[in-house]
């Protein structure tokens, strides 16, 4: 139990490290007029302050009644922005909260307080110091992130790339989980080989698993790192899902016992 919760630890740890690079897989940042914090439009002027600091941050931002064609027509190209406000008598508290377009939480920054005792001199504080949490962040669009990935039934027509960088930084995230988990390390939980062959389908925000029927069979979703996924069956069994020497694993836990499934996935 406590691998597991170590294991949990660490992916979040490594989530808010580098999560902040998947907001540049979003060509738009929508921001609402009206926050679902308040009651009027532009309430405390918390909306274009909010518009104000993404727009220094290089983002694409426009309001949520003024969006582009191409956004409209695909509200996945972008990300909206909402404000998180948990102020009480005597404290301003707030965050800014990024979903994607299946209401699924990208990023969030961290909680700014102040101690303001006027209302607009409070919220802009204390949304200043939640926009710390990117101060050393610097926006540039990832144009690839957004377009369709073809997927063929009979032929591998996509190999992921990867730079010295990141191969780097994944080697050492994959030495950190193996001291935490050994059945990652040495495999002493023995795997059980699936023999059928998944077809990996793009989905928001990672791949759908499907076999040849098609049939659905799991969804696989991005953490931080290229080969590092949260791993959801059909059937219910959540857990890590890496690939390690060109093999992909997932490894779940199931009535307490840590089990590991060898998969044959193909992109």
């Amino acid at each position: 139990m406590m691998k597991k919760i170590l294991l949990i630890l660490l992916i979040g740890f490594l989530s808010n490290t580098y999560g902040q690079t998947e907001l540049n897989d979003y060509k738009y940042i929508i921001v609402p007029k009206q926050f679902d914090a308040f009651k009027q439009q532009n309430q405390y002027k918390t909306s274009t302050l909010v518009k104000h600091l993404l727009t220094e941050k290089g983002f694409n931002v426009i309001y949520d009644d003024q969006l582009p064609a191409e956004l409209s027509n695909n509200r996945c190209m972008g990300l909206t922005a909402n404000l998180l406000d948990n102020s009480n008598m005597f404290t301003t508290k707030t965050s800014v909260v990024f979903k994607d377009c299946n209401s699924k939480e990208i990023f969030i920054l961290k909680e700014g307080v102040s101690k303001q005792k006027e209302f607009d001199l409070s919220y802009a504080e204390s949304i200043n110091k939640s926009f710390e949490t990117i101060s050393s962040y610097a926006y540039v669009y990832n144009k690839k992130a957004s377009e369709p990935i073809t997927i063929s039934y009979k032929n591998d027509v996509k190999k992921l790339e990867e730079n010295t960088q990141t191969s780097n930084v994944q080697e050492v995230i994959v030495e950190e989980v193996e001291k935490i988990s050994p059945a990652i390390a040495t495999s002493t939980t023995t795997p059980n080989t699936d023999s059928n062959i998944f077809y990996a389908q793009s989905i928001e925000n990672g791949y759908q698993l499907v076999d040849s029927t098609p049939k659905i069979v799991m969804k696989m979703f991005k953490t931080s790192q290229q080969n590092i996924f949260i791993g959801e069956e059909e059937s219910g069994a959540s857990g890590l899902l890496y690939s390690k020497n060109n093999q992909w694993y997932f490894e779940y836990y199931l009535e307490g016992k840590l089990l590991l499934k060898t998969l044959n996935i193909k992109f």
